[in-house]
């Protein structure tokens, strides 16, 4: 259920507000005239919140890369699996001259694995 006040009760019942927003760690919306104004929010549940938001780039790459592996594969043995067939299969359409140089080798997989 939202919490709601009125912006009179920040000034007014200010000690209130903050044990109800650190008690709840839910937002309380304030309001002036009649409609929202403010949300406030209590320090560590503002910090929890961000700290979902503040991955480095390596584990923004890690996280993705899993992700991607999770909707292919359902283990690690089935990737190897898959991996090997594709450079088997590779390697004998390069016997038969179906691949011209590396780099057309490089986007058909990428292409396949939809990297960018």
């Amino acid at each position: 259920m939202a919490l709601i006040r009125p912006c009179a009760d920040l000034r007014n019942k200010y000690n209130e507000i903050s044990k109800i927003c650190h008690e709840t760690r839910e937002p309380m919306y304030i309001t002036k005239n009649g409609t929202n104004d403010l949300v406030i929010l209590s320090d560590e549940a503002y910090e929890e919140m961000t700290k979902k938001y503040e991955e480095t780039t390596e584990e923004r790459v890690e996280r993705l890369v899993a992700e991607k592996f999770d909707k292919q594969y359902a283990s690690f043995e089935e990737f190897k699996k898959d991996i090997l067939e594709k450079i088997e299969q590779a390697l004998k359409d390069v016997d038969k001259g179906c691949f011209q140089t590396l780099d057309d080798f490089k986007k058909e997989m990428e292409a396949e694995y939809d990297i960018k």
